[in-house]
């Protein structure tokens, strides 16, 4: 039986054992662990005078059994064990003839009370102290008493005895209430570890959630702004959008002097495309230039959707020299490709005309630099369409710095107008 079923009492443990086949050594133990002292002349008087008890006490409060067989002795021990009052020392003789011996009485006690404290009683010519040893082993349970004995032996050993087993009790009881207050506050932690790592897992479930929700709103705020910025049919820049990026571009070649070029583009004859083929033909032809244009342009090249079939482009740190070959690949790339992409109407033939302003020319303004960009495209339809005419300077004096006066330039070579079909 374990420990913890044993007595917890505050009274010390005084229960002894003897187990020797000599009823004589039972009597003398008795005389010893459990003496009856006879009152005396004076205690009689004491208690005549003042009413005081007369009846004999006892020095020391032992609970002693005796046995004559270590069997017997193990059957008290094992029941003891088992109702939680162990004895706390076994008087154990070496010799008792017909049953066990001493030594194999001390094994089978300590197989049912590991705890009991054991006192072997013999005389040296029994068995030497090594063999004893060598048979049950060195214990702090086990002592000897050597026969014959006298009765302050008996008394002390077996005070001391039931001292030492009260006091291991009482660390094992310690023990006990240590390894509870630990287990108890082993379990508080790992219930709180376990609710920290609920709570570890919740946050990261939500930081998880957060970052898709953040995702998705970052997402959604694409979309929106794609929708304020973007035209619908074609995907480019909206006339709104373009202009506040116009606007942009502008200031900062004003501000580094660096020159910057607009090109308007206007759809050849896009009414009579409406006209005869319908409005989603015409639609699919302003997806078609719309798609050439942002095939034809650089990294830094910007393109919007400024009317119904107008498109304006911004160069960035391109001079007037060099936006016409830009604007004039641009019009090839439309005119080869453009009617092509257009599958509902085959053969189409879809060109544009073209008009180019810089800064050079001195706008003050960006709305100006696309006016004068118009002008350079009214002049390209006034020339037959399907051409690149530029805003040139020229100068009206014999100074440079006399004011200057634009004049349109024709980019395009002059070739017959191509028929709408192939």
């Amino acid at each position: 039986m374990k420990s913890s079923s044993i007595m917890r009492s505050e009274q010390p443990n005084r229960r002894i054992l003897i187990v020797d086949d000599n009823k004589v050594i039972h009597d003398d133990f008795l005389k010893i662990l459990q003496p009856q002292v006879e009152p005396d002349a004076m205690s009689l008087t004491r208690s005549n005078l003042f009413g005081e008890s007369s009846n004999p006490s006892r020095l020391d409060p032992f609970q002693v059994d005796c046995v004559d067989q270590g069997g017997a002795g193990l059957v008290l021990a094992r029941r003891a064990r088992e109702e939680g009052f162990p004895y706390a020392v076994a008087f154990v003789d070496m010799r008792m003839p017909p049953g066990w011996d001493g030594l194999e009485t001390i094994e089978r006690l300590w197989e049912v009370d590991a705890e009991l404290q054991v006192v072997i009683c013999t005389a040296f010519s029994d068995r030497p102290w090594e063999e004893i040893a060598k048979r049950i082993g060195q214990s702090d349970k086990l002592l000897i008493l050597q026969k014959p004995f006298n009765s302050i032996e008996v008394s002390q050993l077996a005070t001391a005895l039931c001292r030492k087993w009260d006091l291991a009790h009482e660390v094992a009881g310690q023990l006990d209430e240590l390894n509870r207050q630990v287990d108890k506050r082993t379990a508080e932690l790992q219930g709180a570890n376990e609710k920290l790592t609920q709570t570890n897992a919740d946050l990261v479930r939500t930081v998880v959630d957060l970052e898709v929700a953040q995702a998705e709103i970052l997402r959604q705020n694409d979309a929106l702004e794609r929708l304020a910025s973007r035209d619908p049919l074609t995907g480019c820049f909206n006339r709104r959008a373009f202009y506040i990026q116009f606007e942009t571009a502008f200031a900062e070649s004003r501000e580094h002097n660096i020159e910057l070029c607009c090109l308007m583009v206007d759809i050849d004859h896009f009414k009579r495309i409406n006209d005869q083929f319908g409005h989603a033909v015409g639609d699919q032809a302003i997806q078609a230039v719309a798609g050439c244009l942002g095939a034809g342009l650089r990294l830094t090249d910007t393109v919007g959707r400024y009317g119904g079939e107008e498109f304006c482009l911004m160069f960035p740190c391109t001079t007037l020299a060099e936006a016409p070959d830009l604007a004039e690949r641009i019009r090839i790339q439309i005119e080869t490709e453009a009617g092509e992409r257009v599958r509902a109407a085959p053969r189409l033939v879809i060109t544009v005309s073209c008009g180019i302003s810089s800064t050079a020319l001195g706008a003050r303004t960006p709305l100006e630099l696309i006016d004068q960009a118009d002008k350079a495209l009214y002049a390209a339809k006034e020339g037959g369409r399907n051409c690149v005419m530029v805003l040139d300077p020229i100068i009206a004096g014999t100074n440079a710095s006399d004011q200057c006066e634009p004049q349109v330039r024709r980019i395009t070579p002059r070739v017959s107008s191509p028929p709408m079909f192939r």
